[in-house]
């Protein structure tokens, strides 16, 4: 860490100090690529800040990580076999095989009978622990043979190093482990080494300039992921997107591509599925032209061969927000076709200050390993040779929030994937004199999307959803009387809605938004970011709505945004209506508050009325901020007597880019309405959404 800190104090030309973080540090190679794209040392160093206060239940997950077994712990027969499958960026991967007896595991029953086993891990390099590893494996009972393989791989530099391996039978509550030397030789690309008998420390450190001496093997033909590994090697052909920023983005926007491989012919370029450009030579570049049109753009990067065909593709979405929780499968490819096994590689996108718990890997309906730190990527063993089959990678975060992508392989060539659109609906529900109504069940919904009648799939009580909830201050000049008064009933509120899974924000606005305080659980933060607070200049309400709105972007459950201010807009260089519409697409439901005689005018008044019923939210006018806690008691109540109504649109989905007909216009928008059978009663939620 302190050699980090001391290359951001000096210049990137000293080599030695890189060197040395790529080669100490873990995911150094990382480190030194962000090191060498920052511009801004500032801005690098507030990103890369650590959350002041981890989850408690991650760090003592963390802090409990060994690989020594527990006093008289029983123990069972196994045995490891160490090679060298291939290298993949610059580092050779070290794969480790557990084989453990059938007769010596205990079959678990839960969730289907599967026998169960946890892998701990610790690289030492000199004496102190290099990196840490955890493993979860599920190995079906049907179709498992005498010896049941747990396959890790760590992709290591060469030199020496230590390895220990604790393997516990969870079901059986026995235990494995296994230490022994290992020196990781310098490989060429598509130059397996397996031999074993390497790994004992018999062999001459490898010389990491040099390739290794032994002679090149073919993998094994009793490696049970022997194919997977074929994708090992660093001539392969790969295409990534630069990242995007995560600022709101419009009018010119250049996008920029990197290959790496010597069959690239060409790299199409794809915006949400339309090809806009396709160039023959690098540099792998376009500009897009996103007008003023306030919405998330997905971009796509094809590599294809001289015969048109695709090698390799990447994906980022623009306008994706800071909060984008993502995963995203890499490996494998649909196109290819798959016999024994495959390789799984994931990518995580991990939302600001959220911690990642693990990533789950499925086939088919199997939940087959469970990884609990980067680089996610696993080998994977098919169930029936060449049979059609479907990767699932499932993302979770500490807080229990996940996200999830599929890939299917082996399909014949009549598969066709059918998008199917799931909506998820917060609704509240109140009587004639505006009390929430808390008493209802499923069958006393009707959800109709365009119309259509929709099944509820999902039915709860949003007190068991976590919140994620905003407030967007309005600190112009004519607030310095009240201000005072706003400042302290928005703390008030933070400290009573908050709950352990909730998180909340402060965005204060005069001539231009700024973010007070980060979205944070604790309410000593979002004090301390209220606290020293302003007013002056004018009120850039609409702007500053859109720059809340997609601080948002990215973030799951539900979402809503407290607006307070006490006029019209000044200045904006949006209108009320573009703001509306890139309300209705985040799906953030906004709760606004008029304070003052200005804010009672029709034209306010008529505004401030209508953000709030198409967003599914409410509209409160008073005179004074001493009013304020009666409003934030009523918001708060309301945001824990919701009730989330999930299903499955059966409608088409909506096709479209950038400059087709109806693409993020008024023609896709889904009109969606809820309607409660009981008399005396009266639904509110989003008046519809963009597929």
């Amino acid at each position: 860490m302190a050699t980090l800190f001391l290359a951001g104090t000096g210049t990137l030309g000293d080599a030695a100090l890189l060197d040395r973080i790529a080669a100490e540090c873990v995911a150094g190679e990382r480190l030194v690529a962000a090191l060498s794209r920052a511009l801004d040392w500032v801005g690098l160093a507030e990103a890369g800040r650590l959350p002041p206060r981890p989850n408690p239940e991650w760090l003592a997950a963390f802090l409990a990580t060994t690989t020594e077994l527990p006093a008289a712990a029983a123990t069972f027969a196994a045995d490891l076999a160490l090679s060298f499958p291939g290298a993949r960026g610059g580092r050779t991967v070290v794969q480790g095989v557990v084989e453990v007896p059938r007769g010596a595991a205990t079959l678990a029953t839960d969730h289907g009978p599967a026998f169960d086993f946890v892998v701990d891990g610790e690289v030492l390099r000199k004496g102190e622990r290099f990196e840490s590893f955890r493993y979860r494996f599920r190995v079906p009972a049907d179709g498992a043979g005498e010896r049941l393989p747990l396959v890790f791989q760590r992709a290591l530099r060469p030199g020496a190093y230590r390895l220990l391996v604790r393997v516990e039978d969870v079901a059986g509550g026995r235990w494995f482990r296994d230490e022994r030397e290992i020196e990781v030789p310098f490989l060429r690309p598509g130059e397996p080494l397996v031999a074993d008998a390497a790994l004992a420390g018999d062999s001459p450190a490898a010389d990491p300039g040099e390739p290794a001496t032994a002679p090149a093997a073919s993998p094994s033909p009793t490696d049970p992921v022997a194919e997977a590994n074929l994708s090992l090697g660093t001539d392969e052909v790969t295409v990534r997107l630069l990242p995007a920023p995560d600022t709101l983005t419009v009018g010119n926007t250049r996008v920029e591509a990197v290959t790496t491989g010597e069959d690239v012919a060409r790299v199409r370029f794809l915006v949400d599925g339309r090809e806009v450009m396709s160039k023959g030579r690098p540099p792998w570049s376009v500009e897009l032209d996103l007008g003023r049109d306030l919405r998330t753009f997905e971009v796509a990067a094809v590599a294809v061969d001289a015969r048109g065909e695709e090698l390799a593709r990447d994906e980022l979405l623009l306008n994706a927000g800071p909060h984008r929780f993502a995963v995203r499968l890499v490996e494998p490819q649909p196109t290819r076709r798959y016999r024994q096994s495959l390789r799984v590689a994931a990518e995580v996108e991990v939302p600001e200050g959220d911690l990642l718990d693990r990533v789950e890997l499925y086939l088919d309906d199997a939940l087959v390993a469970t990884l609990y730190q980067p680089p996610f990527t696993q080998p994977v063993r098919l169930r029936a040779p060449g049979e059609p089959a479907y990767v699932r990678a499932v993302a979770v975060l500490a807080d229990g929030n996940a996200v999830e992508d599929v890939v299917f392989v082996n399909v014949p060539d009549r598969f066709e994937e059918v998008d199917v659109h799931t909506v998820e609906l917060y609704t509240t529900v109140v009587d004639r004199n505006g009390r929430p109504v808390e008493d209802l069940a499923r069958e006393d919904f009707r959800v109709l999307e365009e119309g259509v009648e929709q099944e509820v799939r999902r039915f709860e009580r949003v007190d068991r959803v976590s919140i994620y909830a905003g407030v967007l201050l309005d600190t112009s000049s004519s607030m310095a009387e009240e201000l005072p008064e706003a400042l302290e009933a928005a703390s008030r509120f933070f400290a009573t809605v908050l709950r352990p899974r909730d998180r909340a924000a402060v965005v204060v606005f005069a001539e231009r938004p700024e973010l007070a305080v980060r979205f944070t659980n604790d309410p000593e933060v979002l004090a301390g970011g209220l606290a020293g607070v302003g007013a002056h200049g004018g009120t850039a309400l609409w702007d500053s709505l859109i720059f809340t709105l997609h601080y948002f972007s990215g973030v799951s459950g539900k979402r809503a945004l407290v607006l307070l201010s006490d006029g019209d807009d000044q200045g904006s260089h949006y209108s009320f209506e573009e703001a509306l519409e890139y309300a209705r697409r985040t799906g953030v439901t906004v709760y606004a508050i008029g304070l003052g005689a200005d804010a009672h005018t029709p034209a306010v008044r008529t505004k401030l009325l209508r953000l709030a019923d198409e967003t599914g939210g409410r509209t409160f006018f008073v005179g004074r901020a001493h009013e304020l806690a009666q409003v934030y008691a009523q918001i708060e109540r309301e945001l824990r007597s919701q009730y989330l109504l999930v299903y499955q649109s059966s409608l088409d989905a909506a096709a479209g880019g950038p400059g087709e007909e109806g693409a993020g216009g008024e023609e896709d928008f889904r009109e969606v309405a809820v309607e409660v059978v009981r008399p005396g009663v009266e639904a509110k939620t989003i008046r519809g959404y963009f597929p």
